[in-house]
């Protein structure tokens, strides 16, 4: 059952973007009005109200972000975690300094819902596997500089 918790994120959700261990589903809207999502791993959360993630420059949410300005995040992950989180979107920087494919969003929390229920319980988010360590240190520069923004 959906409950609003604020405008702000829960300290357990913070912790855990900034581990760079989540892989959330983030959607936006297309010029037509249609959804669209994408699964999304590379965030961080410098505070309760803010998330910045990483996106290839030329993906279609970044395009969507860009002319409408909102997106919605989309996280599960164990210990029974579902939350759904609007919020406010825009382009902050293009492109990163680790990657020139890369560019950053600036996700702001207008709310947080819980979407945990009394039948089910969470136990695994979405699970990611590296395929190289070429991308492993790939994504270390990419989340350092997501950190430290």
């Amino acid at each position: 059952m959906s409950k609003v918790l604020g405008n702000y994120l829960p300290s357990e959700v913070v912790d855990m973007l900034n581990q760079g261990r989540t892989t959330a589903v983030l959607s936006s809207l297309t010029e037509q009005g249609n959804p669209h999502a994408m699964p999304v791993h590379l965030m961080a959360a410098p505070n309760e109200r803010t998330i910045f993630a990483a996106l290839l420059r030329n993906h279609q949410t970044v395009k969507n972000i860009i002319v409408n300005g909102r997106a919605f995040l989309t996280l599960m992950e164990g210990s029974d975690m579902a939350y759904g989180i609007q919020c406010g979107a825009s382009l902050i920087r293009d492109p990163m300094k680790a990657s020139k494919a890369m560019c950053m969003l600036k996700l702001e929390v207008k709310e947080v819902k819980s979407d945990t229920t009394p039948t089910v319980i969470v136990v695994e988010g979405i699970k990611i596997k590296h395929r190289s360590l070429k991308t492993t240190e790939f994504l270390e520069a990419i989340f350092d500089e997501l950190r430290n923004s």
